[in-house]
């Protein structure tokens, strides 16, 4: 009788030992509105998306103007000067488009590389309203740089902020800032908040560059709260046929980045 049990309380074990690895990597609570200005609000994150998802702001959609120049002001109310940069691209397929990214830049003490913090304002195609993919990397940014402001300490090196645009046309924004823009050449290492569905955990990180030890090492060093990553997450990713705007930096402009999937 044993015997006959024994596949299937290995079953019911491992399948309990699965849950629970998914249960406990998780964000089981939420920061509120009322949290210290200088520390990062969910609640007031969310805000950002629920203003950036109204509608589907795909290229050339109406909506898109709408999330840009809501992006642009949220920068400036932030008090951060603010520019965009145009310029025309092929997509995949072979279409020309002209991207609008919207850039900023916060200076720092030092004269070392710049770190790049970065996401895509534009969503998928015609249905799609963007709040995930990737409004919520959006928001994390706008969030994060807020925080980071209200402490109202001078950061050690310049921080750029990039929204890229055409991201699902091909990563056309980026690669319009990689080949065109002089910031581009002063990136020491790049922080992309990417999407990747729409449910389940986020990993905090999914993808670095080859020869990567010297990123993992600064990622421990930084002790984050809820670190979240698997080798087999990236193993699956490189599977799929879809790249990020940090596949552009690297392989156009050889520069380091972390790949954050939000």
């Amino acid at each position: 009788m044993l015997k006959k049990l024994s596949p299937l309380l290995i079953l019911i074990l491992l399948s309990g030992i699965i849950w629970f690895l998914f249960y406990s990597s998780m964000p089981r609570a939420i920061s509120e509105t009322d949290m210290p200005p200088t520390e990062f609000s969910t609640t007031r994150a969310f805000k950002h998306v629920e203003a950036i998802s109204k509608k589907p702001h795909f290229v050339g959609s109406p909506a898109h103007s709408i999330v840009r120049n809501y992006i642009v002001k949220t920068l400036q109310d932030l008090g951060l000067e603010v520019q965009t940069q145009e310029g025309y691209s092929l997509t995949d397929r072979g279409m020309l488009t002209r991207p609008q990214n919207i850039l900023a830049r916060i200076p720092g003490s030092g004269d070392g590389k710049a770190l790049l913090l970065m996401s895509h304002y534009d969503s998928a195609g015609h249905s799609s309203f963007g709040a995930s993919d990737a409004g919520s990397g959006v928001a994390t940014v706008l969030e994060g740089v807020r925080a980071l402001l209200a402490e109202g300490d001078i950061p050690k090196n310049d921080i750029i902020i990039l929204f890229t645009d055409a991201e699902e046309l091909g990563l056309n924004g980026a690669e319009l800032f990689v080949n065109e823009h002089p910031w581009a050449k002063e990136v020491g290492l790049a922080l992309n908040f990417e999407a990747r569905g729409s449910g389940g955990n986020s990993f905090m990180l999914l993808e670095t560059n080859s020869g990567n030890s010297k990123l993992i090492e600064g990622f421990v060093k930084a002790h984050p709260e809820f670190p979240v990553t698997n080798s087999l997450a990236y193993s699956i990713y490189k599977m799929l046929p879809n790249d990020t705007d940090l596949t552009v930096l690297r392989e156009q402009g050889n520069i380091n980045g972390f790949n954050f999937a939000l």
